[in-house]
C-alpha cells in the first residue's frame, strides 16, 4: 500500500467521461475499458520525478521525464494551478505542492498515525525551534508523511511531504532501513548509493556496519550528509512486537543539534516517540 496514491492523484486531475476532451486529448470508452490519457500519464511522470528530489529545475524535470521542454513547462504550470506543484520564487525551482500532502493524508492506514503524531511533532517543533518529520518505510523507500516547523526557527525543506530520500543519507532514512529485515537491507545495499554531500556514506560494507550500530543504540544522528551545515536526529516508533511502525526526526543547523559530537535533544525526542506510541496503542 502506497502513501502516495497515484490513483487518487489521477482521479483528482481529471474527471473521466467518455468522449470528452481532457487537456487536448480525447478519451474514449471501448469494451468496458478506458484508454490511457497521455496528458495524465505525463503529469504522473512529473510527480514521480520528484521522488527523492525536494526541488528540481525545469531542465531536470525535462530530463527525468523524457518530455520536451515546452510540454514540461505547460504541465508544471497546470499542476501549479491545481496545487500539485509549487515554485520557489527565489531560485525558480519546482517542488511538490500541498495537494500531494492532502492526498497522502487520506491514504488508508496513515490517518491514525498522523493524528497521533502531528500534535506531538508540532509541540516539539515549537519548543525546540527545529523542523520535525514523520516518516515510514514504504515500497522500499523512506517516505516523508508530515513535516512540521516552528515559525521562529529555520524550516528545513530538503524532504518534501510525499517525497523520499536515499537510504544512505539523513537520520530517518538510515534508521528506517536499519529496522528492516536483512533481505530488504541487502537489496537496498545492492543498488548504487548516492552521495548528497561528501559526508554521505556510499560504501555498502560501511553502511551495513553503521545500520547495525543504529539498531543497537536505537537512534541515528546524521551530520552534514544531506546538506552541509544541517543535521538530523531520528528515533523509531515500534509496535508491541518490536516491529517498526515509523520514525520521527528533528532537523536543523548542526551547531544547534550537536554538542561535542553528540545529539543534544535525544532524550526529548525519545519522550515524544513514547507519547506517540502510547496514543496509537503500541
Amino acid at each position: 500500500m502506497s502513501y502516495l496514491d497515484t490513483d487518487a492523484v489521477h482521479r483528482h486531475l481529471v474527471v473521466i467521461e467518455p468522449e470528452r476532451l481532457v487537456w487536448g486529448t480525447r478519451m474514449t470508452e471501448k469494451a468496458g475499458s478506458i484508454t490511457h490519457v497521455r496528458a495524465v500519464q505525463r503529469a504522473l511522470a512529473i510527480l514521480r520525478a520528484f521522488e527523492g528530489q525536494p526541488e528540481m529545475s525545469l531542465a531536470e524535470v525535462t530530463a527525468a521525464t523524457g518530455l520536451d521542454k515546452g510540454t514540461t513547462r505547460r504541465l508544471l504550470i497546470t499542476m501549479m494551478g491545481e496545487g500539485f506543484i509549487v515554485q520557489n520564487a527565489a531560485n525558480q525551482r519546482y517542488g511538490l505542492g500541498r495537494a500531494v500532502r492532502n492526498l497522502a493524508a487520506s491514504a488508508a492506514g496513515e490517518i491514525d498515525l498522523r493524528a497521533a503524531a502531528v500534535p506531538v511533532l508540532s509541540e516539539l517543533a515549537a519548543e525546540l525551534h527545529f523542523t520535525a518529520f514523520l516518516s515510514v518505510f514504504q515500497d522500499g523507500q523512506a517516505t516523508c508523511l508530515e513535516r512540521v516547523h516552528d515559525m521562529k526557527g529555520m524550516e528545513v525543506r530538503w524532504w518534501a511531504v510525499g517525497g523520499s530520500l536515499p537510504h544512505n543519507c539523513g537520520g530517518a532514512p538510515k534508521l528506517l532501513l536499519a529496522y528492516q529485515p536483512e533481505p530488504t537491507i541487502e537489496a537496498a545495499l545492492a543498488r548504487p548509493l548516492v552521495a548528497m554531500t561528501p559526508r554521505s556514506v556510499t560504501a555498502p560494507d560501511q553502511l551495513r556496519d553503521h545500520l547495525k550500530t543504529i539498531r543497537a543504540r536505537g537512534y541515528e544522528f546524521a551530520v552534514d550528509d544531506v546538506a552541509v551545515g544541517l543535521s538530523a536526529l531520528a528515533v523509531p516508533i515500534l509496535d508491541r512486537s518490536g516491529a517498526l511502525l515509523c520514525a520521527i526526526s528533528l532537523a536543523g543547523l548542526t551547531p544547534q543539534m550537536s554538542r561535542r559530537g553528540r545529539p543534544v535533544h535525544l532524550d526529548r525526542l525519545l519522550r515524544a516517540a513514547a507519547t506517540i506510541a502510547a496514543r496509537i496503542g503500541s
